[in-house]
């Protein structure tokens, strides 16, 4: 799942900006007319007119700045800052609610834990600045890769979490699979070649609770280190 809902297009940006200024002057005037020629019975002059419409525009202005205020609040909230993906704690949302979905209404989902081999190396050899732009490239391989429903985020320093509604363990590997070697087999603008390693697991409805889910796919993942990196275990 992408970012799409949480940041609005700037041409449906100033779009509203004006809906609201429009909106803001009309609803200012009308109150304005209202208040000096039924309640106050003054005569209507074109200061009656024109002052109204410079608060509606003072007004649609503040509101048009709440709404990107919103808007930038949301994305600190919900993504990570580097890759504009996910962030953990958003993605724990995801899952709490994956699971009482699964709980009460049944199916499966399972879970693909990686990260990137040999990252500090990376870090070390050509520097941070190269190492970010690094996890940027990964998180659009994959992001291209996803089905629309897949929950994707950023779970720390260079490992990355998809959550993969309706999908048994047979699917998230092929799913994993393809991962592996869409990142393994793309060339990366700095450094050139990258290899990650991958676990996954399924959820089990009558035994697994998070704690136990994330315990089993972080062992597939270790597994997959100790196996020699660049391929997918099971947990």
């Amino acid at each position: 799942m992408t970012m799409q809902h949480i940041i609005l297009p700037a041409r449906k940006k100033i779009l509203v900006y004006f809906l609201y200024i429009f909106i803001s002057c009309l609803f200012t005037s009308g109150l304005n007319i209202i208040h000096a020629k039924y309640m106050l019975d003054v005569p209507l002059t074109p200061e009656a007119f024109v002052v109204p419409v410079f608060a509606g525009l003072l007004f649609g202005y503040l509101l048009a700045r709440i709404k990107l205020l919103q808007e930038q609040m949301s994305l600190v909230a919900y993504t990570d800052p580097l890759t504009n993906i996910y962030n953990r704690l958003h993605f724990s949302h995801f899952l709490d609610s994956e699971i009482d979905r699964v709980k009460r209404y049944g199916g499966t989902f399972s879970l693909i834990f990686f990260d990137l081999d040999q990252f500090k190396g990376i870090n070390d050899e050509y520097g941070h600045p190269v190492g970010d732009e690094t996890l940027r490239e990964v998180a659009n391989i994959v992001q291209k890769a996803n089905r629309s429903a897949d929950i994707f985020a950023r779970y720390g320093g260079e490992e990355f979490i998809i959550l993969t509604p309706a999908t048994d363990i047979s699917g998230a590997t092929v799913h994993a699979e393809r991962l592996r070697k869409d990142i393994a087999e793309h060339r990366f603008s700095e450094i050139g070649n990258l290899t990650c390693s991958f676990g996954a697991t399924e959820y089990k409805k009558d035994q697994d609770d998070v704690g136990a889910l994330f315990k089993r796919a972080d062992a597939a993942l270790y597994h997959a280190k100790n196996k020699g990196r660049n391929c997918v275990e099971l947990g």
